[in-house]
């Protein structure tokens, strides 16, 4: 069974964060994003934020409308400011500054089927042993949102998130899986 073939990867890059974020990996329950962050960093006074302009360069090979882009930065902005943050859009008011990015990598998952059978025809000796192999075509997709100090201009926390792509969904669907794994990514800011 084929989830798809190299070739439909461009196309499914078409909804990038609404299928990145479509399931969560296999081994969770719910999803859960990993953090790290600068522990000198006083995030005691961060109350303003602004989300910076993505940079197409890094997204180069994957296809993301400036539709989809307003919808991950809607999906950012409503779960901040439900964390109590203000989502400014001038830098110089910001107390950091948000990027965020995908990376995306293909992998082949190999499966192995145990065909050996005594019934597989009458008066038939029974084989000694037999497999079938299969593979799916798996894309694993990583949304990485960075909180920049603007003074230093480094990165002072950084969330991941990883999910498998696993195709399209309607649009109800898809604005629940952005609102979940925006509450996922942000789940441990500010740290402490």
């Amino acid at each position: 069974m084929f989830l798809f073939k190299c070739s439909t990867l461009p196309v499914l890059f078409l909804t990038a964060f609404l299928t990145v974020c479509s399931s969560t990996l296999a081994t969770a329950a719910t999803p859960t994003a990993t953090t790290d962050f600068d522990q000198g960093f006083d995030f005691s006074r961060v109350k303003n934020i602004a989300i910076q302009p993505i940079d197409r360069t890094v997204l180069s090979t994957i296809l993301v409308s400036d539709i989809q882009v307003a919808n991950i930065n809607q999906a950012i902005t409503d779960e901040l400011t439900q964390r109590g943050f203000t989502i400014v859009h001038i830098n110089a008011k910001a107390d950091l500054l948000l990027t965020w990015h995908l990376v995306t990598k293909e992998r082949t998952d190999v499966i192995s089927y145990d065909t050996s059978s005594r019934y597989n025809c009458w008066n038939c000796p029974a084989r000694a042993g037999g497999a079938d192999l299969g593979a799916n075509y798996v894309a694993q997709g990583t949304f990485i949102v960075d909180m920049v100090d603007p003074v230093r201009l480094q990165s002072v926390w950084r969330s991941t998130f990883e999910s498998r792509i696993s195709g399209r969904l309607d649009a109800d669907e898809a604005e629940a899986k952005r609102r979940e794994a925006a509450k996922a990514i942000f789940s441990r800011f500010p740290p402490g």
